[in-house]
């Protein structure tokens, strides 16, 4: 139950700040009450990482991992957050590309854990799929960029199945 509430918490954290660090200046005009770092696309591709990384790994899901291990795959994170491959796909961004690299990102875990090898994989299948469909399906910004960060979170669960 607790995995769940925290994950729960966790996910909406990381949809919010998905959001936020996509919108920029309109945010920042609309909200001019909350701090402009919290607008800016570092919010996200910092904020997200960190959500995600060592404590949730470590504490929640106690996934054991040398503290390397933590670290490359909160840079990988990190760096597939900030690109959704349009230089790769004729400057079109690619949310299904960017869904399996973001999820690819923890594979580093395997390193750690083999055992994982298979759901790692997995996940970043499924987020590539869920990213993908969710953005063809949804239009509005707010709900397609929350659902976006959330799974990142709301599939790491997953690796408890290894």
């Amino acid at each position: 139950m607790t995995i769940l509430i925290i994950t729960l918490f966790l996910t909406a954290l990381a949809g919010l700040l998905y959001r936020m660090g996509g919108c920029g200046d309109p945010c920042r005009r609309k909200y001019p009450k909350l701090p402009t770092w919290f607008f800016d696309t570092k919010a996200r591709d910092i904020g997200i990482p960190l959500l995600c990384g060592f404590p949730y790994m470590a504490f929640v899901l106690k996934i054991a991992a040398p503290w390397w291990v933590h670290l490359l795959a909160f840079l990988t994170l990190f760096g597939m957050l900030t690109t959704y491959w349009d230089w790769m796909f004729k400057g079109k961004d690619n949310f299904w590309m960017h869904g399996f690299m973001c999820g690819a990102a923890y594979l580093w875990y395997g390193i750690a854990a083999p055992e994982l090898w298979l759901w790692l994989g997995v996940r970043a299948l499924l987020m590539a799929v869920f990213m993908g469909v969710w953005c063809l399906v949804f239009s509005n910004d707010i709900v397609e960029e929350g659902g976006r960060g959330g799974i990142i979170i709301a599939s790491l669960p997953l690796l408890l199945l290894a």
